[in-house]
């Protein structure tokens, strides 16, 4: 997803974002049950699916794809070179970029924005997710639906703890542990891939954000939270997906 690697924002360190084929064998996307919730998530707020929707944080493009099949103009961002690569020669008949989600302008507005996979956990400053929050802005009109997939502060055990890999050129497991740093709102991972080649390790701190701060920052940039939704996948079952509408700059 868009992983952020300048000062103040999350040092990740990754096995699966350096291979993104091995991303989707990890995340096996659960019947894309992430881009089926968000179809639904736009129908309540919308009525229909929109004409148009930018996916923040794309990663390897499969949950735009499946959300490209009803909507005919998207267009996929993410800041890792490799994972945009990689869609492009798994995806090439959708529209994808790489780019800084805090600095991202396309000069156009979209009916729908999604940020899925944790992608603004990745920022940790609040001055940088004050930025983010004005690329959102930036790329809606009124009655926009922005939806972010979230961690949920008070759910943090759910999150996966085991891993596993199993494809004809590698086998490996991996063992994640969490830490949490309150002083600084963020969460850490260290996750530990044991191969047959040896060891390789992963890291990456998320910033978690409460509730009601989420809405500060959500009306700050002049949208307004329409509801909250959760999946039953257990994979799934730190997350809570936020639904905002884009109300526009009051005269």
């Amino acid at each position: 997803m868009d992983r952020q690697t300048d000062n103040d924002v999350s040092d990740v360190s990754n096995l699966l974002y350096r291979h993104p084929e091995l991303y989707e064998v990890v995340y096996d996307g659960a019947n894309h049950a992430v881009a089926r919730l968000a179809e639904t998530i736009l129908h309540d707020h919308l009525g229909r699916q929109p004409e148009s929707l930018l996916d923040i944080g794309c990663g390897t493009g499969r949950d735009l794809e499946y959300l490209a099949k009803h909507i005919t103009d998207v267009v996929g961002v993410d800041h890792q070179q490799a994972m945009i690569d990689y869609a492009r020669r798994r995806r090439p008949e959708i529209e994808f970029r790489v780019e800084d989600m805090r600095t991202l302008r396309l000069g156009r507005t979209f009916e729908a924005i999604t940020c899925f996979g944790y992608a603004l956990a990745n920022v940790h400053a609040n001055r940088d997710i004050d930025k983010v929050m004005a690329t959102y802005a930036a790329h809606s009109h009124p009655g926009t639906v922005l939806i972010l997939e979230m961690i949920d502060p008070l759910r943090t055990d759910k999150l996966p703890r085991g891993f596993h890999i199993d494809i004809p050129d590698l086998r490996a497991d991996a063992i994640a542990e969490y830490r949490h740093h309150p002083a600084q709102q963020l969460l850490e991972r260290q996750r530990t891939w044991r191969r047959a080649q040896g060891l390789v390790h992963d890291h990456v701190n998320y910033r978690l954000l409460y509730p009601k701060e989420l809405e500060y920052y959500l009306d700050n940039h002049h949208f307004e939270i329409l509801g909250a939704y959760e999946l039953p996948e257990k994979l799934n079952a730190a997350s809570a997906f936020v639904a905002a509408r884009y109300r526009g700059e009051q005269p």
